[in-house]
């Protein structure tokens, strides 16, 4: 095997171990987001919400039996939606993320090597003295160098805490059943308060508006221009009110089955007067009554 062979395998060996290490880390801020995700909905008593949601209602309830183990369908739900949640985040993070070379960075942590491990590999297809001997001389310094020479240590040690933290954390919350004061209700009445949503500053004005100004407005007849009358110098208003139409039948929809009516007397029209009438009243009755029947005209 050829110097230039063996600088480019030490590369590749290189390049491998850091892509390992770089997954490694995505993997476990993965976790850790997942995990905080988790807890913080726990403690809002996100677990309620499967209740206020119409598609979800019938399964808030549920629980299913896994490995000798019963899980309810919130904590599935929580789980999944924690892991979804963490799972964008994480892609937000190394959307834009650069590979980085691992020669530069066997520079960096080994200055003998600077400008020389990067001018051998960039030529090592060549084939002279003075390239041969940089290569082997290169290759001689990079015996000293280790794949763990490029883990991250101090962000090794943040990440291991921090998964700890929230490790004890959603321990901490499952095991004392502790939780806060929120909840979905108190959310969603919060955002029904917030101004400027739509829906949230509607009032009954907005559904039915009125076209008049001052005193006149909020007086309109929604069933229809009023209809009066004068009877003895006295306004009657004649409008239909609301609900009095039903139990008529609309034009040609007509039912077949004609009611029954009782036959009426054989007395013709107008030849009977009712007894009542004949009869003599208190004095002072009369004016009342009268009064009683006018009202009930009005």
């Amino acid at each position: 095997m050829t110097g230039a062979e063996d600088l480019e395998q030490f590369i590749h060996r290189q390049e491998n171990a850091v892509r390992k290490y770089r997954r490694l880390f995505k993997l476990a801020e993965f976790v850790i987001l997942t995990l905080a995700i988790y807890t913080i909905l726990l403690l809002i008593n996100m677990e309620n919400a499967f209740g206020l949601v119409r598609a979800l209602e019938l399964y808030a309830d549920k629980s299913y039996d896994v490995a000798s183990l019963t899980i309810s369908f919130s904590t599935i739900a929580l789980l999944l939606i924690s892991i979804g949640i963490s799972l964008i985040i994480t892609l937000l993070l190394y959307r834009r993320e650069k590979n980085t070379s691992v020669i530069l960075l066997a520079e960096e942590k080994y200055p003998i090597l600077k400008e020389r491990l990067r001018t051998a590999y960039d030529n090592r297809n060549l084939n002279n003295v003075i390239i041969n001997d940089l290569i082997y001389s290169v290759l001689e310094g990079t015996k000293e160098i280790h794949s763990s020479a490029f883990l991250d240590r101090k962000k090794l040690k943040v990440v291991f805490i921090l998964l700890i933290f929230t490790i004890s954390a959603l321990g901490i919350v499952i095991y004392s059943d502790f939780r806060t004061d929120i909840t979905p209700e108190g959310m969603k009445e919060v955002i029904d308060n917030i101004p400027g949503i739509p829906g949230n500053d509607n009032t009954p004005e907005d559904y039915f508006p009125s076209d008049g100004e001052g005193d006149e407005a909020g007086k309109e007849n929604i069933t229809g221009e009023p209809v009066v009358v004068v009877v003895e110098g006295e306004e009657v208003d004649l409008s239909i009110p609301p609900g009095s139409e039903s139990g008529f039948t609309p034009t040609g929809q007509e039912d077949e089955n004609q009611p029954k009516f009782k036959p009426s007397s054989s007395y013709e029209v107008g030849q009977m007067t009712a007894p009542a009438y004949r009869e003599e009243f208190p004095e002072g009755y009369e004016p009342i009554i009268k009064s009683y029947f006018e009202e009930l005209t009005r």
